[in-house]
């Protein structure tokens, strides 16, 4: 029952994480856009809602961070420009990926900037660069990309927990599969040792009717009892060897074949 009980203990989890988690679709995707010209901000939020996903502006890092921090469910995609007065974008992206590791990190940045893109890179702290002036096709297509990017990730995360939980469930199964049978093996041992003991009741049973026979052909010898009264004793001491298995094997789950010795 409890290995039942288990394995579509073992189904519903599934289903109903496939259900709940199915791959994020491309407008299920928020970009936080950081530049400190607003109009920048506006052309790429407009290339962001034609890729099909929503957009966040903010003018400052710090004004990012705080955004980056609270944002529940995480950013896809940040777009930072390099050239910000307080911080730079490669100084907030890196502090970016110590908040929210999993959200796709881009930098905007001009010829002068290769520098720290190069210190960027080997941090980690970015996962692409867009020089400007950017080409709109090619500036679309890597927003695209990255939410896919984005996407794989969590995709992965997903299946990561499920795969736990599954697990989980596998390894309740597997107790109870095991006590199950452990139950069913004492259920067969308990039987056999019935079996064994009533075998051993019958045996014990066939060496009494030597042992009456003995005595009815030392009576008949001896002329003690006459034919009849032999074959009456006989019948009756049979016919109660007969009641008491009989009775034996029903309270042990067994039934005897019919009495073959009638009762005088």
């Amino acid at each position: 029952m409890q290995f039942i009980f288990a394995f579509k203990r073992l189904l519903v989890v599934s289903n109903n994480f496939i259900l709940r988690n199915g791959m994020q679709k491309t407008s299920d995707h928020t970009v936080l856009i950081v530049d400190d010209d607003q109009m920048v901000g506006k052309a790429l939020g407009h290339l962001i809602k034609q890729v099909g996903g929503q957009s966040v502006f903010v003018p400052s890092g710090r004004q990012a961070l705080e955004k980056i921090s609270t944002a529940d469910p995480p950013f896809s995609l940040i777009i930072s420009d390099q050239q910000m007065p307080e911080m730079k974008g490669s100084e907030l992206l890196e502090k970016a990926k110590e908040i929210a590791p999993d959200t796709i990190r881009f930098l905007i940045t001009g010829y002068a900037d290769v520098d720290a893109v190069t210190e960027a890179l080997n941090k980690g702290a970015i996962h692409r660069y867009i020089s400007k002036p950017w080409d709109t096709k090619t500036l679309s297509e890597a927003i695209r990309n990255g939410l896919e990017q984005h996407a794989f990730i969590m995709e992965n995360h997903r299946l990561f927990t499920l795969a736990k939980e599954q697990n989980t469930v596998l390894y309740r199964l597997s107790v109870a599969l095991k006590k199950d049978t452990d139950r069913h093996q004492k259920a067969i041992f308990d039987k056999q040792k019935r079996i064994d003991e009533l075998t051993a009741r019958l045996e014990k049973a066939f060496d009494s009717r030597d042992h009456i026979q003995e005595i009815q052909n030392f009576l008949e010898k001896k002329q003690l009892l006459n034919q009849t009264c032999l074959h009456a004793l006989h019948s009756a001491m049979a016919s109660e060897l007969y009641r008491q298995f009989a009775d034996i094997a029903a309270r042990n789950g067994f039934e005897m074949p019919e009495n073959p010795t009638p009762g005088c």
